[in-house]
């Protein structure tokens, strides 16, 4: 189940909300008999089962995979809080090996039986289903376990709480990557106001809105020009068309599930951490991957570039490993590791050249070539199949290939209304509206409460009407 599903948003989640004010009703009464003892008790264990009952829906048997994990990483953490340095070390290590254990089994095994068998090696390929999520919650065990080791977040004693933080649905199948220290404290104590529930309810809708308005409808353009008889037939225009609106798809569908996902913690009481700070915006790769899945790159940089001895020490070898790394950590496949690559060798060669001089490039120009290069990476990216990837880049290279044809102009000028509306919605429009409003002599509230209630509205009824008459809902980062 995904958050742009009719079921979800008119079975789920009205269910689950019905059923968590029911408990908050009940919470509250019990705590004014109680003074106030554990008083999310029943919100908290309805929040723990419709996440558990979220996951199951499409594959009940890899719950107990999460159960498990959330049980192992309880009892590692216990262990890492109460017992001296040594034994500390120990625990940790066998937390590690365990999580990188499951994750290597359930993603990574069966592409390494496939590669065996190409060079001759006989081995038996297992057929392994990828686990919904399992990259997301097995990097929030690890960061759990890393915290509690380093002493910087307290170890939960609360098996219920420690399986609310792995399992809560809003941010389980496809992050942001929540450390638990960010919500330590929101788990048994916080507050949800009329305001968190506006503005969570309306950074929900305006994901729902990036996801099925703009999203979707770009996953059309693409699979169009780089699938089946697109690709075979592909002219330069038609690489282009089809690799931007990819660039413009996979941006809107990840950072408008990490919206909902936002969204709905807000209106639960949990402020999650931002994952995306308009990408498209920056003036270097390296700027880019400050604001694209911002989670993960935060990740990598403190649990593994930093320990791994960041810029002290083998620079170059620790970028390369943290995004050789980071490719991989994408899918098993050889393309996301040549992605990673391709990301480390430019991170390293602006660190000598382009942000030692940016200040005399004009910003334009920086963009331009930020921008190009993030499109190529892409386009290393979308395509698995290494004879389809040399297909296009030549067409995208205008070689051997026609400059255009009548399917490239028609999808450019079919889809005119989607290209200036997806581009427009990948600026900062937001913060440009609220500082210009900030200057009004006389502020209007109620005003700008109508226009955001008003927007709102349409997103919904909008995502409503293109999710009942259509059944193209994909979701790039679920295989993630």
């Amino acid at each position: 189940m995904v958050f742009s599903d009719l079921l979800f948003l008119f079975g789920f989640l009205p269910l689950f909300a019905l059923c968590y004010l029911l408990m908050a009703w009940v919470d509250r009464r019990r705590n004014r008999r109680n003074g106030q003892r554990d008083a999310f008790r029943l919100r908290n264990a309805a929040l723990v089962v419709f996440s558990l009952l979220f996951y199951a829906w499409g594959e009940p048997v890899y719950v107990l995979l999460m159960l498990a994990s959330v049980v192992v990483n309880y009892f590692v953490g216990l262990s890492i809080g109460r017992n001296e340095q040594r034994r500390r070390k120990v625990a940790l290590v066998v937390g590690l090996v365990f999580n990188i254990s499951v994750l290597a089994v359930f993603k990574y095994l069966s592409f390494l039986c496939v590669e065996l068998l190409s060079v001759g090696i006989p081995i038996p390929v297992p057929r392994i289903a990828l686990p919904i999520g399992i990259s997301f919650y097995t990097f929030q065990s690890i960061s759990y376990l890393i915290d509690v080791y380093r002493k910087t977040t307290p170890v939960q004693h609360s098996f219920k709480n420690l399986l609310l933080y792995i399992s809560m649905f809003p941010q389980l199948i496809a992050g942001p990557i929540v450390r638990y220290g960010t919500v330590a404290s929101e788990i048994t104590d916080r507050h949800v106001g009329s305001r968190d529930l506006a503005e969570g309810m309306m950074r929900f809708l305006r994901g729902l809105g990036k996801k099925v308005i703009l999203a979707n409808q770009l996953s059309e353009v693409s699979s169009q020009m780089l699938t089946g008889a697109g690709l075979e037939s592909l002219t330069t225009l038609g690489a282009w068309v089809g690799i931007i609106a990819f660039t413009l798809q996979i941006y809107f569908d990840f950072s408008g599930y990490s919206d909902m996902a936002i969204g709905i913690g807000r209106c639960l009481g949990f402020h999650f951490n931002e994952n995306f700070d308009h990408p498209y915006c920056c003036n270097s790769i390296t700027d880019f991957w400050r604001r694209w899945h911002i989670s993960l790159g935060s990740f990598f940089r403190d649990y593994l570039y930093i320990p791994l001895g960041g810029n002290r020490r083998h620079q170059a070898l620790n970028i390369m490993i943290v995004w050789m790394l980071t490719g991989f950590w994408h899918g098993a496949s050889w393309n996301f590791l040549l992605w990673g690559v391709f990301y480390g060798v430019i991170v390293m060669l602006e660190k000598y050249t382009v942000l030692k001089v940016s200040s005399k490039i004009p910003k334009p120009l920086l963009h331009i070539y930020s921008l190009f290069l993030v499109i190529v990476g892409w386009g290393i990216f979308y395509f698995e199949d290494f004879g389809q990837m040399t297909h296009f880049f030549k067409a995208f290279f205008g070689h051997g290939a026609a400059a255009s044809d009548f399917v490239a102009l028609n999808v450019l000028s079919s889809y005119g209304w989607l290209w200036v509306v997806a581009i427009v919605c990948c600026l900062p429009i937001r913060g440009w509206i609220e500082r210009w409003a900030s200057h009004w002599e006389h502020p209007r509230p109620n005003l700008v409460l109508a226009t955001h209630s008003l927007l709102a509205l349409l997103l919904l009824v909008v995502s409503v009407a293109l999710l009942v008459g259509s059944t193209n809902n994909p979701f790039l980062y679920t295989r993630f």
